[in-house]
């Protein structure tokens, strides 16, 4: 779920709790994750989608982390290493990412 920093007003804070459906950007990260990714291949898989909404690499991860707060990811209990030598998390879809990413958060 979104969320509005402390130090922002509370019309951001209302702002951030009216957010309930699957955001675009979210959409497209879903269907990223078609197979297990850490952060670094789901960003350069979210830029391969040429209609994908504009996102920075943070915004993407924002939106990756509000949807495993939201259960539809979740980190999968692999690591891989990055080009750096430092290890990441491989996120996967669960069951109800797989259901939003395939009917948009209708029942089949």
């Amino acid at each position: 779920m979104p969320r509005a920093r402390n130090t922002d007003p509370v019309t951001s804070d209302l702002a951030a709790e009216s957010v309930k459906n699957v955001t675009e950007t979210q959409s497209f990260i879903l269907r990223c994750l078609n197979r297990g990714r850490p952060d670094h291949e789901l960003i350069e898989a979210y830029r391969a989608y040429k209609t994908a909404p504009y996102a920075s690499e943070s915004g993407i991860r924002s939106r990756r982390s509000e949807l495993v707060e939201r259960g539809m990811v979740r980190d999968s209990g692999k690591r891989t290493t990055t080009r750096s030598g430092r290890k990441a998390i491989v996120w996967e879809l669960t069951s109800k990412g797989v259901r939003e990413r395939m009917f948009g958060g209708k029942s089949a």
